[in-house]
C-alpha cells in the first residue's frame, strides 16, 4: 500500500535527524526510514555487553553539534525531550608515551597560563590562534555554514573582500591553506605544544602534512578547549531518543527495518522510495543520507545518472579506516601524569613525526606501529556510564588501512588482507600494550574490551565504506564546492527534488547536522 508524504528521509544519522525535525516542526508531512533495527546512524550506544556500563560504540562527542546553527534550532525542543550534557573544565590534553603531557581548560586564561609554563613563545602562538579564530569566523563558518554555491555564500565573500581587500583575501586564503605540520614545525617550542595540535586533524579525515589541515585542527581542538567536550548524560543514544520523542510529538512517521533498495523516479523528477520487502512509499521530495556509491550506484536507475556523474562516482575516494575499543575497569586508570585524571579527551602520541608516519604507514596499507590513539573518558564528565570507583574508556585510531598489505613491525601476519578476528585482536593487544606506557595499571584493571574493526564498522553503518568514519576522503578536491561531486550544486542532484545529505556532503564529516539543516531549510520554503 502506498503511502504519500512531503519529505522522505532515508537514514537516520544525526543529519537525518536534524533534516526530519526541522521539516516537522514546520508542518511538513514527514516519513524517516532506517534499514536497521535502531535509528541513529554512528550514534549507537551499549548498556547490554557487561551490565552497569553504557559505551558509546561509534561516535561520542558532541562539540560540533551543540556550536551549531542545527543545535540551536532545536536545543529547547530537544531539553524538553529529555537530553541533558555533560562536560567538565578540562577537555582536551595530550600525552606523550614518555608522560610529557599539557591540558587546555576552558578557563582561556588558565590554558595560556599552562602553556606559559611550558613556553611563553607557544603562549604567545596560542593566544593568536584565538584572535585568528574569531578574526576569519566571517569566512570559515560562513563557508562550512552555508551552501557553497548560493548568494548568501557570495555575500558573506564580497563582504569580506570589501573588508580586507584583494591582497587581505589572498593572505587570509594563504592562511587557511597551510598544513598543521608548517605550523607547528615554524611557530611552536615545546614538544607537548607541538604533540597536542598534530593529531586535531585526523578527526577531519586529513593528515597534518595535507592543505586545509592547520585550518580543521584548529576547529576541533579550540572548539572543544572554548566549548568544552560534551557527552550526551546516559549515552549517546539520549540524544536519538529525544529526536524521537519530539519526531512523534510532531506526527512524523518514523520506520526501523525500512531498507531502501530503489529511489524511483518519473520523468527526471523523484516520485518515493521503494523497499526491500516490496512496500512504495510516495513523496514530493527524497532526502538520502547516502554515499555517492550508493546513490548513484544502487539506489538510483542507471538512466537517472547522467554519464559525467557516474564518471565521478567512479573516482569517488574514500579515506583511511577506523578502529575503535572500548574498555571497562574496574578501577580508575593510574596514568603516569596525573594532569590526564579527569581529560575528557585526549591523544596519546609522540607528536608530529609520529603522526605522520602512521599516516603513511596506513595509506600505503601497513598496520601503524604507533598509531595515534584518541581516548575518551566518559566518566570524567559522566559518571552514570560505570559503576561507583569502575571506569570506561573510549578508544579511536584514525590511521588504520582498509586493505592490509604488511605490518610495519612485521609482527603480525596479515593473511588475504582482509580484517579477520585474528588481526584485530593482535591489533587491540598491541594498542593495550602501547598504553600501558602511559597507563600501568591497564591490563590489571581491565575487565572487559571490544575491538571494532574497519569490517566491523562498515557492516554496523553502511555509509563507513572500509572503515573510512568520514564517508569520503577529504582532501582539498573534495572539499567545499567539489564534494560531493564537482558536477552536483551543494545537495542537489540530477533528479529533481531528490536531495543528499550527510558526511558525503558539503561541510563534510562531523557531528554537526549542517547538511541536514541546510536542506531542511531549502524544503521548509517549498
Amino acid at each position: 500500500m502506498e503511502q504519500q508524504f512531503d519529505v522522505i528521509v532515508v537514514g537516520s544519522g544525526l543529519n537525518s535527524l536534524v533534516c526530519a525535525a526541522v521539516l516537522a516542526k514546520a508542518g511538513k508531512r514527514v516519513c524517516l526510514l532506517e534499514r536497521e533495527s535502531a535509528l541513529g546512524g554512528c550514534i549507537k550506544s551499549d548498556s547490554q555487553s557487561l551490565p552497569g556500563f553504557t559505551f558509546d560504540l561509534m561516535s561520542t562527542s558532541h562539540v560540533q553539534f551543540i556550536t551549531s546553527p542545527a543545535y540551536a534550532a532545536l536545543a529547547e525542543d530537544l531539553h524538553g525531550a529529555g537530553l541533558e550534557y555533560c562536560s567538565n573544565e578540562n577537555p582536551v590534553g595530550v600525552i606523550t608515551p614518555s608522560g610529557r603531557a599539557l591540558v587546555l581548560n576552558t578557563d582561556q586564561a588558565e590554558s595560556v597560563r599552562r602553556i606559559a609554563a611550558l613556553s611563553e613563545s607557544d603562549a604567545t602562538v596560542y593566544q593568536g590562534m584565538l584572535e585568528s579564530f574569531g578574526d576569519q569566523a566571517d569566512v570559515v563558518f560562513g563557508l562550512l555554514g552555508n551552501e557553497p554555491w548560493s548568494w548568501t555564500t557570495a555575500k558573506i565573500l564580497f563582504q569580506a573582500l570589501r573588508r580586507r581587500g584583494v591582497l587581505g583575501m589572498i593572505s587570509l586564503f594563504a592562511t587557511l591553506m597551510k598544513p598543521t605540520r608548517t605550523v607547528v614545525e615554524t611557530e611552536i617550542e615545546s614538544e607537548e605544544m607541538k604533540a597536542l595540535l598534530a593529531p586535531g586533524c585526523l578527526h577531519c579525515g586529513m593528515s597534518p602534512g595535507a592543505p586545509l589541515s592547520n585550518l580543521m585542527g584548529n576547529l576541533v581542538t579550540l572548539s572543544l578547549a572554548q566549548a568544552a567536550d560534551p557527552l550526551v548524560k546516559g549515552g549517546s543514544e539520549q540524544l536519538v531518543a529525544a529526536f524521537i520523542t519530539l519526531l512523534e510529538a510532531k506526527g512524523a512517521t518514523v520506520m526501523t527495518n525500512a531498507d531502501v533498495c530503489e529511489i524511483q523516479t518519473h520523468d527526471g523528477q523523484t516520485t518515493g522510495v521503494k523497499l526491500t520487502n516490496g512496500d512504495t512509499l510516495a513523496a514530493s521530495h527524497v532526502v538520502a543520507n547516502v554515499t555517492p556509491s550508493q546513490l548513484y550506484q544502487r539506489l538510483l536507475p542507471g538512466s537517472d545518472v547522467p554519464e559525467t556523474v557516474a564518471r565521478e562516482v567512479a573516482s569517488y575516494r574514500y579515506g583511511r579506516s577506523c578502529l575503535m575499543m572500548h574498555l571497562a575497569l574496574k578501577e580508575k586508570p593510574a596514568w603516569i601524569n596525573e594532569q590526564m585524571a579527569d581529560v575528557a579527551l585526549l591523544h596519546v602520541t609522540p607528536g608530529m613525526e609520529s603522526v605522520l608516519r602512521a599516516v603513511s604507514e596506513a595509506e600505503r596499507g601497513l598496520l601503524p606501529a604507533e598509531p595515534t590513539v584518541c581516548v575518551v573518558q566518559p566518566c570524567a564528565v559522566d559518571p552514570s556510564r560505570a559503576p561507583e570507583g569502575q571506569w570506561i574508556l573510549w578508544l579511536q585510531l584514525l590511521e588504520m588501512p582498509t586493505a592490509i598489505k604488511g605490518d610495519s613491525l612485521g609482527q603480525i601476519a596479515v593473511g588475504d588482507g582482509t580484517w579477520s578476528e585474528s588481526i584485530k585482536t593482535a591489533v587491540g593487544d598491541r594498542i593495550l600494550g602501547y598504553l600501558e606506557q602511559v597507563i600501568p595499571n591497564l591490563r590489571e584493571a581491565l575487565l572487559w574490551q571490544q575491538v571494532l574493526s574497519p569490517a566491523d564498522l562498515e557492516h554496523m553503518n553502511i555509509n563507513l565504506v572500509g572503515g573510512d568514519p568520514y564517508s569520503g576522503d577529504c582532501a582539498i578536491n573534495q572539499q567545499l564546492f567539489f564534494r560531493p561531486l564537482p558536477s552536483m550544486k551543494n545537495h542537489s542532484t540530477p533528479v529533481k527534488n531528490l536531495h543528499q545529505i550527510g558526511a558525503s556532503t558539503h561541510p563534510g564529516p562531523g557531528l554537526s547536522g549542517m547538511s541536514g539543516f541546510l536542506v531542511a531549510n531549502t524544503l521548509c520554503k517549498s
